[in-house]
């Protein structure tokens, strides 16, 4: 980002998924455009922070700004067709920038926490990930110890039969792929666990691992401290460690093929039906393991299309929860889920993609501060992972 002395106008790109940008001047030059259009330079003063950066434009250094307000109890602000709340900018022509606005519940630091009297549950997704590598044994543990009411992990079916706790790069419409996660070509499912636990070593510079490069090596600096770990060496590290309580839950997401009846078949022959619950975006998995034990606890996962009959599909599928993405957790969804007899839970991004959030797409929270969880119980979801 060039070094800039001074911010001096709004501009909206015809393209852009984030309207709501500020054109920054060259220290040199005074560089004009069409799309800029002119506001007070009473609102950039010198010393303004600029906290949200995204891509350049039109090769011009652009970033959304928040400004301070000059009234702090000012809680909401317009200069034009460009809203503010909070000193941060929320909309541009009636489009919300606002995580509240998205999940159409109250803003800000209010006293409204109408929502808040019901115990909210605390899942660590894929463990304890800003202190341990995910999906990993120390970062379950991890989780359990920082007082997490469970944790979340991912599970394939490789070639040998066995059930291996990874999640990979390819999101989820293809997961387990390994060229971000492992600096190599291919998926996951072209190993065994042998292979995968004595061949992969894992990218430590990886942003989406949160804990870090340190963490992902051993004190002895023993690469493979951190490995592909197989699901039942998981489970039984959490089944048997004295500061990992009996009720701890652990929330199965069946990530590939054929993993729904192996999966159940392990949890029952380790006999721990009582604590792991199990989810997948193909609903076709939980559905299977309802046949299989129709006892236990389901999760159907929705992404960011959600359909109009969401609710009677997870039905369908046998599912006993609803898994939403974090902004599509709206308060008419919750309520929906809940007279629909079925718990809520919400889901959030690995760490690219919420830092991703905050600095592009809701400038009214931070990276999963406390502002951020506040605006997101507000929805009344019951869960958050």
């Amino acid at each position: 980002m060039t070094t800039t002395s001074k911010i001096s106008a709004a501009f909206v790109h015809p393209s852009s998924h984030s309207p709501i940008l500020f054109g920054i001047t060259h220290p040199n030059t005074r560089q004009s455009s069409n799309l800029l259009q002119s506001l007070p330079s009473s609102l950039f003063p010198e010393d303004n922070k600029i906290d949200h950066f995204l891509p350049v434009i039109d090769e011009m250094n652009i970033a959304a700004l928040n400004f301070p307000l000059e009234n702090p109890k000012e809680s909401t602000k317009s200069v034009g067709n460009i809203k503010f709340n909070e000193g941060k900018c929320v909309m541009y022509n009636g489009m919300s920038f606002s995580l509240a606005s998205t999940l159409n519940v109250p803003s800000g630091q209010t006293e409204q926490r109408q929502n808040f009297n019901y115990p909210v549950e605390v899942i660590g997704h894929r463990g304890s990930l800003y202190s341990a590598l995910e999906n990993t044994s120390k970062s379950f543990i991890d989780a359990a110890k920082a007082g997490a009411d469970g944790v979340e992990l991912d599970v394939f079916l490789l070639k040998c039969g066995t059930l291996v706790v990874f999640h990979g790069s390819g999101g989820d419409e293809e997961p387990g792929l390994l060229h971000q996660y492992c600096k190599v070509e291919g998926s996951i499912l072209d190993y065994t666990a042998a292979e995968a636990r004595n061949l992969l070593t894992f990218n430590k510079n990886y942003a989406e691992f949160g804990c870090g490069p340190d963490k992902i090596t051993h004190p002895g600096d023993q690469d493979h401290y951190c490995y592909v770990e197989t699901l039942e060496e998981v489970l039984k590290n959490l089944r048997d460690h004295p500061e990992v309580p009996s009720n701890f839950s652990i929330k199965i997401e069946l990530k590939g093929p054929g993993t729904a009846l192996p999966a159940v078949q392990l949890v029952q022959k380790l006999n721990m039906t009582h604590r792991c619950h199990y989810s997948s975006f193909e609903h076709s998995r939980i559905a299977e393991v309802r046949e299989h034990d129709p006892s236990v606890i389901t999760g159907a996962l929705f992404a960011d299309d959600i359909p109009d009959d969401f609710v009677e599909r997870s039905i369908a599928a046998g599912a006993t929860e609803i898994h939403l993405k974090y902004d599509t957790c709206t308060s008419d969804r919750i309520q929906r889920i809940h007279a629909a007899g079925l718990r809520s839970m919400a889901w959030l991004r690995g760490p690219i993609g919420m830092k991703d959030a905050v600095t592009s797409k809701y400038f009214d929270v931070g990276n999963e501060d406390e502002t951020m969880y506040d605006v997101l119980l507000r929805s009344g979801v019951q869960s958050i992972y």
